[in-house]
């Protein structure tokens, strides 16, 4: 079958997102163009639509490729990893990116470090579990919230009426274009489970100073109904930078509007938000893109002069009601970048995710 692929944009080479043909399954393409380039397509776990590395097109230049399932691939050469009891360690273009932590000694599934391009971590070094100071909890980048059936999972303390995450497994694929990190999950009250999670952690074969990493998490109602209440302590997806980074210090954070600073950004929608500043010698940041399916897009934000920033679709509003045995999915692209937004081309990279090529066969 032959795809006509057309951008809006002119870009340079980048990560695009391609909409399935309806009569593909694979979790694989090779597309081949007219002159012989030929480019591997990775299809989503949770989305009728596939990931590839184009090349430098120009905007209404038409790209046709031939599409053809394939079965297997080599994997992403950038990308690699290494299991230990309770971690995943995991490198990027020849370098430590960062780590996965899980077990007895987390009250959640946590990354922690996240590495700059030169090796110092943007994320605030990790207290220990159920400790004391300044929010503990905030342990790096982590999936919580602070309203589960009356139940804060946001704080964390060794008594009722305060959650914990506990992983029942993880699996590990090293993809043609990504590493994906798969687990399921249940949130408890002490020994009561409140429900159950499948999130995915899926790094990409991205540049070094523009990582990008996917984010997912779908809520099953496996225990029950789940009301999550309307609290700014939520995320789900939460991320607490280097206190070097912090925007109340030398840092910044940008929302996709233009504000600058927390009473522009705190609890205001936005469809993206990044957040940047000094980390040693180097200046990098996270930028958060909401996906367009999510609930409530865009979100609002939980944004934090001090080094805290989660996209935050509850604060302020009505609890929210997912039936027993229903599900909600969220999802997440996380670029990890040097520079500051600009420098990032962080507006165009969010177009890349929700507006991308065309595609027609």
């Amino acid at each position: 079958m032959d795809l006509s692929i057309v951008l809006p944009r002119t870009r340079p080479g980048h990560l695009a997102t391609i909409a399935s043909p309806e009569s593909f399954v694979s979790s694989l393409l090779r597309l081949t163009t007219q002159d012989g380039q030929e480019f591997i397509a990775e299809r989503d776990p949770s989305l009728p639509c596939y990931h590839v590395l184009l090349p430098a097109v120009e905007a209404g230049k038409e790209l046709v490729c031939a599409a053809e399932e394939i079965s297997d691939a080599i994997p992403a050469r950038n990308v690699g990893y290494e299991e230990g009891d309770d971690c995943v360690k995991i490198s990027l273009a020849g370098t430590p990116f960062m780590t996965f932590r899980y077990g007895a000694d987390y009250p959640k599934p946590v990354i922690n470090p996240i590495l700059t391009p030169g090796g110092v971590n943007m994320l605030r070094e990790p207290m220990a579990a159920y400790t004391e100071g300044e929010h503990p909890w905030q342990r790096g980048l982590t999936l919580m919230q602070g309203a589960i059936n009356g139940v804060d999972c946001w704080n964390e303390r060794r008594e009722p009426g305060f959650g914990r995450t506990v992983q029942n497994s993880l699996s590990t694929k090293h993809q043609a274009l990504s590493l994906l990190l798969e687990s399921n999950n249940t949130w408890f009250e002490q020994d009561r489970p409140l429900f159950t999670d499948d999130r995915s952690y899926r790094l990409f074969d991205s540049p070094r100073d523009r990582a990008i990493l996917d984010v997912a998490i779908t809520l099953n109602a496996s225990e029950g109904p789940i009301t999550i209440g309307g609290t700014k302590e939520g995320g789900f997806l939460c991320i607490r930078v280097n206190p070097t980074m912090d925007a109340a210090v030398s840092g910044q954070m940008r929302n996709a509007y233009g504000a600058t600073d927390e009473t522009g950004c705190w609890s205001k929608p936005s469809h993206w938000m990044d957040y940047y500043g000094p980390v040693r010698d180097e200046e990098a940041g996270f930028a958060v893109f909401d996906h367009p399916d999510n609930l409530r897009y865009p979100t609002t934000w939980h944004v934090r002069g001090y080094g805290l920033f989660a996209p935050n679709c509850w604060m302020f509003r009505d609890d929210y009601h997912i039936a027993a045995g229903d599900s909600l999915t969220f999802r997440w692209r996380v670029v990890v970048h040097a520079g500051d937004t600009d420098q990032a081309d962080i507006g165009n990279m969010f177009l890349d995710y929700v507006d991308g090529p065309r595609v027609a066969s």
